[in-house]
């Protein structure tokens, strides 16, 4: 392959869609961890439970959306990005799939399946495709 920029165009598409959505989630969660978790039938019934859901559910997502962008400005970093991406989504979607297998399907899991599942599948295919052009560019630096 001659021209390698759509490897680490593509990898960046992921990372700042795994950010975004990261963001998201962690915004939500920090600013309104009641009305975040309402609509999912957890009720937080004190200032603990709330702070802890606040850490869990808002900080966690915002920390890994600002590791995932610094991981997105640089190149060299694209296969650490992805790669961590596809350990917590899948991560995630391991833990989804074993609560529908134990706890039976809601709307709301089979819902979110389908996004990880993609998700999971795309940093794979960035993965091994990163992998590529590493090893060719390497070989090319050798010869």
């Amino acid at each position: 392959m001659k021209n390698w920029s759509g490897v680490i165009w593509f990898n960046r598409l992921v990372l700042a869609g795994a950010a975004f959505v990261m963001l998201m989630i962690g915004l939500r969660n920090l600013r309104d961890p009641i009305g975040a978790t309402l609509p999912l039938d957890i009720a937080l019934r004190s200032p603990s439970a709330v702070t802890i859901a606040r850490v869990g559910l808002g900080g966690f997502p915002l920390g890994f959306a600002v590791a995932l962008v610094g991981c997105l400005i640089a190149d060299r970093r694209l296969l650490t990005g992805v790669s961590l991406v596809l350990a917590v989504v899948g991560g995630a979607t391991v833990a989804r799939v074993q609560g529908l297998i134990l706890d039976g399907p809601t709307a709301y899991n089979l819902r979110l399946l389908r996004p990880e599942v993609a998700f999971v599948t795309l940093t794979a295919v960035g993965i091994a495709l990163e992998r590529r052009r590493r090893r060719f560019r390497s070989r090319r630096a050798c010869a």
